[in-house]
């Protein structure tokens, strides 16, 4: 079954110690910090939540794109999720996306993998994704993995992007 991206989801996934979000320029970033996870949570298969480990979402507006960074409790990256979508809706403070299931880990060596494709599959068989959709889906696929190996895509900021331990410390000490 498809499902919605919706900013602030993780605000409310029980185990995130501390969510934060803001807009850079025309970004919109998210950040979970994992106290203890209760239950199972995984971003795309990959990644278990784990105390202390950190998220970020980032909502590329110019690129109608979700892209999501891991990092563990020592700010090392565990990899990152490129979600496969609708283009991005945004009005005032909601941000969405249709998610078109198919997804792209890209891990912190570089590998890349096209994931979920079963599963977007048999959404299309099922008409839960539309035709239109599904050939946007493989023309966005495309044109992200592209991107990817050209190193264009996720953005410089996305790509580069690091976790400030001594910032996410003290912040987590404050009462």
């Amino acid at each position: 079954m498809t499902a919605t991206i919706v900013n602030g989801e993780w605000q409310a996934l029980p185990g995130v110690a501390h969510y934060l979000a803001g807009l850079i320029d025309d970004v919109l970033i998210e950040r979970a910090i994992w106290g203890q996870p209760d239950g199972a949570f995984t971003a795309g298969g990959r990644v278990q939540a784990e105390p202390g480990h950190i998220w970020y979402r980032f909502w590329l507006w110019r690129d109608d794109q979700v892209v999501e960074r891991y990092f563990d409790s020592q700010g090392q990256p565990l990899g990152t999720q490129v979600d496969v979508c609708m283009p991005l809706y945004v009005h005032e403070h909601h941000w969405s996306a249709r998610d078109l299931l198919l997804n792209i880990w890209i891990s912190p060596q570089g590998r890349v993998t096209v994931g979920n494709e079963a599963a977007f599959e048999a959404a299309v068989q099922s008409g839960q994704i539309n035709a239109e959709e599904a050939a946007w889906a493989e023309e966005h696929l495309r044109r992200l993995t592209g991107a990817i190996a050209q190193r264009r895509f996720p953005p410089a900021m996305v790509r580069n992007w690091q976790v400030d331990l001594r910032r996410i410390q003290e912040m987590l000490a404050k009462p």
